[in-house]
């Protein structure tokens, strides 16, 4: 080993990562984290509590918001984000933007369905988007 009694050693922390991937990750995490409200709401709502809907329609909003806010974020910075991470959110943003729609249209199984498929868009958003290694600086 080092010569060093394990006590004395000193561990340095991990790097933070780049401002970039900072931002992206935390974007991801807030869309996520609205996602999965949205899934509660609906799952209270649809199990008898009527006064979750209020908040289901509320939070429909507010998602629709993050939603298209991560987008644009993720276009700012697609450089960093990368591609697949740069389509998963731009997704997103559109199916949220259907999954609002076919609330307001009444489309209740539709509207399900989409959910689901919401929920493990935003869930692959956030795993990829955790995973993205900065790119390598080019030369201009």
């Amino acid at each position: 080993m080092s010569g060093m009694p394990p006590r004395t050693r000193v561990r340095s922390l991990p790097s933070m990562p780049h401002p970039h991937l900072i931002v992206l990750r935390s974007a991801a995490t807030l869309l996520l984290s609205c996602l999965i409200a949205q899934a509660g709401w609906a799952s209270a709502f649809l199990g008898g509590e009527d006064r979750f809907f209020r908040h289901h329609q509320l939070g429909a909003w507010v998602t629709l918001v993050v939603a298209v806010g991560t987008a644009v974020v993720y276009l700012a910075l697609r450089r960093s984000a990368g591609p697949v991470n740069l389509g998963l959110a731009v997704a997103v943003a559109v199916l949220v933007s259907l999954q609002y729609w076919l609330g307001e249209s009444g489309d209740r199984a539709l509207h399900i369905f989409v959910g689901v498929l919401l929920a493990m868009l935003g869930t692959a958003l956030t795993s990829w988007t955790y995973r993205h290694p900065m790119p390598e600086p080019t030369d201009p």
